[in-house]
């Protein structure tokens, strides 16, 4: 009965609760807990004061003790008769000690607490049940709500902000437009650091106001191109951020190109100097004094696959030379000679055709010929040199396109061993690891 009477009023607990918001309990608890302070404040002043009056008595006591009481020698202590004086309280030595300074508040040191306190009644088990089931269910409540209120908010999404179709849409449009536009695109260059940039990242200037004294006669190898640098006085150049903040300075950039890294700009180099295949720059070139490696695949649903050249990564490739191919005085070199160190190896079903590889082994004799003229009259390293046009003449190519039949003949197809592709295969076969062909694993036998 009793168990059932608990649970009842329990219950009636439970019908009668009422939710009181945090906010609300904390200031209650608050000025409880600061009324409990003062009012245990005023006690302990109350407490303090009577023993603080008696022990100012007491100590004005023994010091006119002490002055009336004559100092106590040996002969009179052996002569007078034993009476019981009374003792002065021995004082403590006075210390050095700053006075203490009374605390912030008139709060006061607490008295020891008494032995014979009562104690606090425990609590019994079904009271703190009781109590940690009634914290419990305020927390969960709590959260409940909270948690209610969120998907209040997550159904009528006023958390956040809808963003609009129109602005993803312009967003889009914006991000293309960034990527084809031609003011965003690297396609132009600084005219003193000849590094590529986009227009929009470009200022045009007024070089010889801009430039100090001393800058127009660091830069004079760059004026020499009339075609970045017109000679008039009003004539404009086009510089980049960087540039344009050293020279307002009065310095010389340091990515400038005459500072140790003049290579010459992009109007010293002729149209007969352009777009010649890496086959015909050898060919017009006094020495080969380097190779590399390209790879290159070809495919039928995209014919321009070969304009971009992937160079392999390794080690440095030497390779020896002949001594009189250092001092040519002929040129072109004879085309066998140079096939002779250009390696052509493929690998596939079928072999590829002079049009696949056209734009990498391609042998134009206009352009050869027009390429050796203007090097024989602008380049005093080429002054000595003689044109051989009967070479050039005997070239022959293979399906009426510009590639040589020696290029043609000399490609190797080179197909990689069963043993070498085991070892480079990123999965063993089956069969290798004596298993049937196409046989389903689980996950538990691998």
């Amino acid at each position: 009965r009793a168990e059932e009477r608990d649970h009842r009023a329990q219950a009636v607990a439970r019908r009668n609760t009422v939710t009181v918001p945090e906010d609300e309990l904390r200031r209650t608890m608050a000025a409880i807990t600061q009324r409990h302070a003062e009012e245990r404040l005023r006690e302990r002043t109350a407490r303090l004061r009577p023993q603080q009056d008696t022990g100012q008595f007491d100590r004005r006591g023994a010091e006119e003790v002490c002055r009336t009481q004559p100092p106590a020698t040996p002969e009179r202590i052996s002569s007078s008769p034993q009476v019981s004086i009374p003792r002065a309280i021995p004082q403590t030595p006075q210390t050095r000690k700053r006075p203490r300074e009374p605390q912030p508040g008139g709060l006061l040191t607490p008295p020891p607490t008494r032995p014979d306190r009562p104690r606090k009644r425990p609590r019994s088990s079904q009271e703190t049940a009781l109590l940690q089931r009634e914290s419990l269910e305020t927390i969960l409540r709590y959260h409940v709500s909270r948690f209610r209120d969120k998907e209040r908010e997550s159904a009528a999404r006023s958390w956040c902000k809808e963003v609009p179709l129109a602005l993803q849409v312009e967003t889009a449009q914006s991000f293309y437009q960034a990527f084809t536009d031609e003011r965003t695109l690297p396609i132009s260059h600084c005219d003193f650091c000849y590094r590529k940039q986009p227009p929009s990242e470009l200022t045009k200037i007024r070089w010889r106001r801009h430039l100090t004294p001393s800058l127009l006669q660091a830069t004079a190898a760059l004026q020499e191109c009339r075609g970045c640098f017109p000679a008039a006085d009003d004539a404009e150049a086009m510089v980049c951020h960087e540039c344009y903040a050293a020279l307002k300075k009065g310095k010389l950039p340091k990515t400038c190109a005459v500072n140790n890294m003049y290579i010459g700009c992009e109007h010293r180099y002729p149209q007969e100097l352009d777009g010649l295949s890496p086959v015909e720059e050898r060919l017009i070139a006094l020495q080969a004094s380097f190779g590399y490696i390209t790879k290159f695949t070809v495919d039928n649903k995209t014919p321009s696959g070969l304009g971009y050249r992937k160079h392999v990564k390794g080690h440095i490739v030497v390779f020896p030379n002949k001594i009189e191919d250092l001092v040519a005085t002929v040129l072109p070199h004879p085309l066998l000679v140079t096939i002779e160190n250009i390696h052509v190896s493929w690998s596939g079903s079928s072999k590829p055709g002079a049009a696949d590889v056209g734009h990498l082994l391609q042998v134009r004799k206009s352009r050869v010929r027009a390429a050796l003229s203007w090097l024989q009259e602008n380049n005093p390293l080429y002054e000595h040199v003689t044109i051989d046009h009967g070479e050039m003449d005997g070239w022959r190519y293979a399906d009426g396109s510009d590639v040589p039949i020696l290029t043609m003949d000399s490609m190797q197809r080179e197909e990689p061993s069963v043993a070498e592709k085991t070892q480079t295969d990123h999965i063993v076969p089956d069969t290798d690891r004596g298993l049937e062909e196409n046989r389903s694993t689980t996950i538990e036998e691998i």
